[in-house]
């Protein structure tokens, strides 16, 4: 009997849940892009903005960094 009311009150409810969970799904997609669009900076339409830009030429090292050999054990 108590499954017969759970299933009777979930079918009754479960247009209206599933409207909810759309609208609400809806309006943080909304408040998502509306922040990245916030806080992205501005790029050219079709430029890569995730690949950092090239250093200078006068700043790139043109010696490798020096390495230490390990200590004996």
């Amino acid at each position: 009997m108590m499954e017969e009311h759970f299933m009777r009150g979930w079918v009754h409810s479960h247009d209206r849940l599933s409207a909810d969970l759309d609208r609400g799904f809806k309006w943080l997609r909304a408040r998502a892009r509306q922040f990245v669009e916030t806080v992205s900076p501005g790029h050219a339409p079709g430029e890569d903005s995730y690949t950092p830009h090239p250093a200078p030429a006068g700043r790139i090292a043109t010696t490798p960094a020096r390495t230490r050999a390990a200590k004996p054990r």
